[in-house]
């Protein structure tokens, strides 16, 4: 997967060092959305503020959530004939743990 960054979003490592603190008041303030972080003009890291992180941390919850459902009912319609698994043994097959 590809993102777009602005230029204004971008900050050499060093240079983030160097400014931590006025870009961490920036993304409180919500003066930026995110800073990306370079490191040899290779994308090292993207922070954002927290509330954006545990936004987007539920919503890959969500997603996880919506996965497995979506494994039981293909499962569900594939074993009407025959004896039904345990929750137990479909993780252990589909390698997830909860």
């Amino acid at each position: 997967m590809s993102v777009a960054f602005k230029k204004d979003e971008m900050l050499s490592a060093s240079r983030m060092a160097r400014s931590f603190g006025k870009v961490l008041a920036d993304l409180k303030a919500q003066h930026r959305r995110r800073i990306v972080v370079l490191k040899n003009n290779q994308v090292e890291a993207v922070i954002v503020p927290v509330d954006d992180y545990e936004m987007m941390a539920e919503a890959l919850a969500l997603l996880e959530h919506m996965e497995i459902h979506r494994m039981v009912q293909r499962r569900a319609r594939k074993t009407k004939e025959k004896k039904p698994i345990s929750l137990e043994a479909l993780l252990k097959e589909q390698r997830l743990a909860v």
